[in-house]
């Protein structure tokens, strides 16, 4: 394969929603989720996110439990995780945490050939910029370009537009999800996987390879289906 294995992790609630429709910190899961993603954080060698995701939350993408921390260790992988954004405009914040600490070298901006000049500039010493595609970031070419840089695990942990750019072009291998026991509804409000969504036809068939019940919430993990 000439690409990375790609994995998705997300939480939702029981009506599907990985947040409200005001796109808050999407505060309803336990600490066994939290390190439940420290694990598969600890899996990867690479994680990646959009830029909604970063521009809402602009969530911390370490490896928090001392314990997955080690599990790392022993697997052989240095203790950063290379972290990426995808992002057209690149109408990001900056100053915000995923630009601050650690080695520049080691974070992604994942961009377009026509992406503004000035913000491309304005990344210069804070991440490195790959262009790829012209209005919308080319997934294939961007894991081309992840697997020559040595990554063979990528975690995709959303947001919904960019699981949906995943989908599309058909790189998703496994799919985990916590199934949260709230319900927040919403028309508005996004789901694990958004963007313009397939007729029946299209849509791919899971198989699922686990399921576990950790107090009232179940993690699934699924394989993605093909041929």
């Amino acid at each position: 394969m000439d690409r990375p294995f790609v994995y998705v992790n997300m939480a939702m609630t029981a009506d599907g929603k990985i947040t409200s429709a005001a796109r808050e910190y999407a505060a309803f899961t336990s600490r066994h989720d939290k390190r439940t993603m420290d694990r598969l954080r600890a899996e990867a060698d690479a994680v990646l996110i959009g830029a909604g995701t970063l521009r809402a939350d602009d969530p911390p993408l370490s490896i928090r439990d001392p314990e997955m921390r080690a599990l790392r260790e022993r697997l052989g992988k240095p203790p950063e995780l290379r972290t990426i954004v995808v992002s057209a405009r690149l109408d990001l914040p900056f100053e915000g945490r995923f630009f601050r600490g650690g080695d520049p070298a080691w974070r992604v901006v994942a961009t377009v050939e026509d992406a503004p000049e000035e913000r491309v500039r304005a990344l210069a010493g804070r991440a490195e910029v790959w262009r790829l595609g012209r209005g919308r970031v080319d997934v294939p070419r961007l894991l081309r370009r992840l697997a020559e840089a040595g990554v063979e695990r990528l975690l995709v942990e959303g947001g919904g537009e960019t699981n949906w750019a995943f989908f599309e072009a058909d790189a998703i291998d496994e799919l985990y999800v916590t199934l949260a026991p709230c319900l927040l509804g919403g028309r508005d409000a996004p789901t694990l996987l958004e963007g313009e969504g397939t007729r029946l036809a299209g849509r791919r068939s899971l198989r699922l390879l686990s399921c576990e019940r950790v107090g009232e919430e179940l993690y699934l993990r699924w394989a993605v289906e093909r041929g």
